[in-house]
């Protein structure tokens, strides 16, 4: 994703980006950034993997304790009463049934897998919206190419925890998940199994 990129529109509100997203050939997806309609980079196999292995290790920690919580690829998020911000993180959690809905304003986690057209700026705004979303407890950042994984929670007041190493703890227990960043990895060039 890059706001320099010249396939984009300024000043948009949620309800004129729809309008705009529904118009796009199937397989591109966009998101609304601060009034920006940004297309996403195309996602790598390992990128791809990560974002299931998380979701994978979410959900399968929400089963074991028998919370209602869902862990979803590639969902629409946005903050309630915010005109101009309508994300797809990589993963999110969201409570609650399936519905028929097109993004969830109750989302408890928001994480991005980086991709080499992101910027630090443009992951900021990101988070800065997660952050401030009423319902959720954590924005995550994952590096695909090196063992990185910044962790932000409302717990801490949202000061980033950096995890570095393979056997560094990954530690939510809002969702009753304990694991390694290794785990996280899995099935990448950076733990082949």
């Amino acid at each position: 994703m890059t706001v320099d990129s010249a396939a984009f529109f300024a000043s948009m509100d949620v309800d004129e980006f729809m309008a705009f997203a529904e118009t796009r050939p199937h397989g591109e997806d966009w998101e609304l950034i601060e009034g920006v309609a940004v297309m996403k980079a195309p996602a790598t196999y390992a990128h791809r993997r990560l974002a299931f292995n998380l979701c994978g290790l979410l959900n399968a920690a929400s089963d074991a304790r028998h919370v209602d919580l869902f862990a979803y690829v590639n969902v629409a998020v946005r903050n309630h009463g915010v005109r101009n911000f309508q994300a797809q993180p990589d993963v999110a959690v969201v409570p609650g049934l399936a519905s028929y809905d097109l993004y969830s304003e109750r989302f408890q986690l928001a994480a991005e897998v980086l991709s080499p057209s992101n910027t630090r700026v443009e992951i900021d705004l990101k988070l800065r919206r997660y952050r401030e979303a009423p319902d959720n407890l954590y924005a995550v950042v994952i590096d695909p190419r090196e063992f990185m994984v910044e962790i932000y929670s409302k717990s801490r007041k949202w000061e980033p925890v950096v995890l570095k190493r393979p056997d560094d703890a990954i530690d939510m227990p809002e969702f009753g998940l304990r694991c390694t960043v290794a785990d996280l990895y899995r099935g990448t060039p950076l733990v082949p199994r």
